[in-house]
């Protein structure tokens, strides 16, 4: 889409530089991803005009696997940047039922002066902005005020309000910050967090009510930041937010319901229980803000028909677990203590199908800590306790995974993929639920595909990097290298380890995508050697001294394929491939691929478990997927006969006659 008259459009502190691709507020450039900025080009460039969902996803994404979520997402971004909301639009305006208009907003004028020109660089030709008729302003202010006196009203006991009272108002959104632990030794730091987080998921599952992630909303945990700064950020109308004091066998938990926009409390509530009631006090408080928002909302029997648990005992030490994953405390010592914690939550609750898959989780995480000799009889109970989980609860959403996986490893990827995909249709968008049926559609070289499913469940969860992470090498495998690199530069705020992302965009200034200095290259590179071990082996601290010679570390990348202890072997050649791809030698790049993959338990007879798999499209930059050793690489893993089977080819991928195919 050209850039239209004027190059740049200045309003309040606002200005959108059509030609620099840029919106800069306050003189301060803001982070937006091309795809978002694409969008906002397009409505402001017709200011007053109505698009269509279809018009706008045609124009921007030309409709490629891109479902309505995706610009949900893309629209809560924008606003976040104009800063305003849904519910109180001052230039980005949701036409119900419909799509977006943008409205320029009324210049301030004095009186007996002309207002001045809002375009104040380089205006446009006279351009008019359909009126906006009387009758529509004082119903659409109507609107505002129904939804307001709604909200108060379900906030006090009565029935609830009559069906269609807001129709047409959009559904509200909300985020559960975490709870404060307000208990004497300040020990509760744990329980607080999981009762506010299963407070979320619970009101995740009401199809009216959309509910920021946990990731995103205990972002703020620690920081004592202005609620209405917190909306914006996250992009809703409503936070919840609580306290939680234990004294004993008592406990005392505070939850009040805020409005966004300006701080406004429209409900609050205590509750005193004994702790063996804590199941009891999540549901009530879910249900009670449910019934503030105007939302219906059964809970009563989540716990357990999620696979939960109803054991306080059990929920004790799984919050526990969860509170040691969450810190990012992945070492041997903390794997081990997750083993012991879900080992007991078995024996108190062995009808808890969550407790058993974090026992295997936990198994597995321990037995790569270990090693493949001393891990073989961890990996070997692991399996028995998935065995035991498929057999009790075979239609859980867990069992169902579990039995994808084990359609994929006997070499069913379209049955596995089939299953997969009913798990991410049958609940909320989820990390937990989406990433196997993502990674298996990535594995068979649906890139866009996945990609757009990882930009839904980051819709659910905008603050969380390891989405962001994850959606990096997404757009990178599907060459999307400005969308990569944008992505990249909106994540440096946020909270978790910036190593995979610095990490692709080493590889993406090597290979000449990213503009910037050799000295943010040679940060690039010392920053990876301090973050991750792996990287800690001769081959890539001699890459640091060589750079600016691309002869010399192709050469490095050759002596590594023949030299383990100077390449750091098997485990270390996706440095090698990613290395010589970016350089441009595709050669080198496939031959350190195969050694890659052929590392991995099952590559001999085609049955590597999904992730594995992401090896072959994580080299984008020089011609290995036109490669004969690729293509051989393919038919040994099975991907070919997938598409086959389905008819579903990979993206750049086609059948040659009945007998080849070509990649490009």
């Amino acid at each position: 889409m050209s850039p239209p008259a004027p190059d740049r459009l200045a309003f309040d502190d606002l200005v959108i530089d059509f030609a620099g691709r840029r919106l800069l507020r306050g003189g301060r450039e803001l982070a937006l991803e091309p795809k978002a900025f694409a969008v906002l080009a397009l409505l402001a460039a017709s200011p007053g005009r109505v698009f269509t969902r279809d018009e706008i996803l045609d124009a921007i994404w030309g409709h490629r696997h891109v479902t309505q979520s995706v610009l949900n997402r893309i629209m809560s971004l924008l606003r976040q940047a104009l800063g305003e909301d849904a519910q109180h639009a001052r230039v980005l305006h949701t036409v119900y039922g419909v799509g977006y208009r943008f409205d320029l907003p009324a210049p301030a004028a004095t009186a007996g002066a002309e207002a001045p020109d809002v375009a104040a660089v380089d205006p446009p030709p006279p351009r008019r902005r359909r009126a906006w008729p009387v009758a529509a302003a004082i119903a659409g202010l109507l609107a505002v005020a129904g939804v307001a006196w709604l909200l108060v009203e379900d906030a006090r006991p009565g029935p609830p309000p009559a069906a269609g009272a807001a129709a047409g108002a959009a559904a509200p959104s909300l985020a559960v910050l975490p709870f404060a632990d307000l208990s004497r030794a300040r020990d509760q730091e744990y329980l607080a967090d999981g009762l506010a987080e299963d407070i979320l998921n619970q009101l995740a599952q009401s199809q009216s009510l959309r509910v920021v992630g946990r990731t995103s909303s205990f972002s703020f945990k620690g920081r004592n930041e202005d609620l209405r700064s917190i909306g914006r950020q996250l992009g809703v109308d409503h936070l919840l937010e609580g306290s939680v004091r234990r004294d004993r066998d008592q406990l005392r938990v505070t939850a009040q319901l805020v409005r966004a926009d300006d701080g406004t409390h429209l409900w609050s509530k205590t509750y005193a229980r004994e702790l063996r009631d804590v199941f009891a006090v999540q549901e009530e408080i879910a249900r009670d803000v449910a019934q503030a928002l105007s939302v219906k909302l059964d809970v009563a029997r989540f716990n357990r028909e999620q696979g939960g648990t109803t054991s306080v005992d059990a929920y004790d030490r799984l919050l526990r677990w969860r509170s040691i994953v969450m810190r990012g405390q992945l070492d041997l010592e903390h794997d081990r203590e997750r083993l012991q914690l879900a080992r007991e939550m078995v024996v108190l609750d062995p009808q808890c199908v969550l407790c058993r898959d974090l026992l295997a989780r936990s198994l597995d995480s321990v037995a790569r800590e270990l090693g493949a000799a001393a891990g073989g009889p961890l990996r070997a109970e692991a399996r028995q306790v998935r065995a035991e989980i498929a057999r009790v609860a075979p239609d859980s959403w867990i069992g169902r995974l579990i039995r994808a996986d084990a359609l994929w490893r006997g070499g069913d990827r379209a049955g596995a993929i089939d299953l997969a995909r009913q798990v991410v249709d049958s609940g909320p968008p989820t990390k937990e639920r989406v990433w196997d049926y993502a990674f298996m559609i990535y594995a068979m070289g649906h890139l866009e595909e996945a990609t757009a499913l990882v930009e839904r469940v980051r819709a659910f969860e905008p603050m969380a990097l390891y989405l962001s992470r994850d959606l990096q090498y997404d757009y990178t495998a599907a060459r999307r290298f400005d969308d990569a690199e944008a992505e990249y530069r909106r994540a440096r705020v946020l909270d978790g380890s910036q190593l995979s992302p610095d990490y692709l965009a080493f590889f993406r200034q090597l290979a000449g995508r990213r503009v910037a200095a050799s000295e943010e290259l040679r940060e690039l590179h010392a920053r990876l050697l301090r973050q991750g071990r792996e990287f800690d082996t001769p081959f890539f601290h001699e890459l640091g001294t060589v750079l600016d010679d691309r002869g010399a570390m192709l050469a490095l990348v050759r002596r590594a394929l023949v030299d383990d202890a100077y390449g750091g072997g098997a485990g270390a050649a996706y440095v090698w491939t990613n290395l010589a791809d970016a350089l441009g030698d595709a050669n080198l790049a496939v031959a350190a691929m195969r050694r890659d993959l052929s590392g991995w338990e099952g590559f001999d007879r085609g049955a590597m478990a999904p992730p594995p798999y992401v090896a072959l499209w994580n080299a984008p930059y020089s011609k290995v997927r036109a490669h004969p050793e690729f293509k051989r690489l393919l038919v040994e893993t099975g991907v070919v006969d997938y598409w086959r089977q389905t008819g579903k080819w990979g993206d750049g991928c086609a059948p040659v006659g009945e007998d080849d195919f070509q990649c490009r």
